[in-house]
């Protein structure tokens, strides 16, 4: 159902159920982005990649969603991930499902202007979703409002969430280890 194979559907109902089997799942995360040239970044997350660039309006290339737009796309997905799990967990079928994430900066220009105040971020996210199920209005309600109000990436942009940061000055030699490419 969902895309999701029905021998696990059971065996993911249960391990959700059960926070020791849920634990390695809510693993410290971790993504490396490495710089590559103009405003083009490459992130590895495992054994995937994601780049990132920023618009021609900055004189980049435009050649990958902005980071701003990673964050709305995180938003989005992890809501669809969601409704697709919940969703099979309830036994409903999906016939259609999208989720349209929009929001906007009051200055984008921001960051790195030390005389600007620290209010740079998105001012509101909208989220919309379209869905399609097998089942009544009133479920299909019922489990968009669980998942949006359970979305761990929702939950750590609505609440504050330090970022604890810290440099490392790397010679040539160390930088090369530290590639990409």
């Amino acid at each position: 159902m969902n895309g999701i194979d029905s021998r696990l559907h059971l065996e993911l109902g249960a391990k959700l159920a059960d926070a020791l089997r849920v634990q390695p799942v809510s693993r410290p995360w971790t993504t490396t982005t490495t710089w590559d040239n103009g405003f083009h970044t490459v992130t590895t997350a495992r054994a995937h990649r994601m780049d990132a660039d920023e618009t021609a309006e900055f004189g980049a290339g435009d050649t990958a969603p902005t980071a701003y737009e990673h964050v709305l796309a995180a938003l989005g997905s992890c809501i669809a991930a969601g409704m697709v799990l919940q969703a099979t967990l309830r036994g409903i079928a999906l016939r259609h499902l999208s989720v349209e994430v929009t929001g906007g900066f009051d200055n984008l220009l921001q960051p790195g202007d030390p005389a600007a105040p620290d209010t740079a971020g998105y001012m509101a996210l909208q989220v919309v979703g379209w869905v399609s199920a097998e089942a009544d209005d009133e479920a299909v309600r019922d489990l968009w409002d669980r998942v949006v109000s359970g979305s761990p990436v929702a939950n750590t942009i609505r609440r504050p969430t330090p970022v604890v940061a810290s440099l490392r000055i790397i010679g040539p030699e160390e930088a090369r280890g530290h590639s990409t490419s």
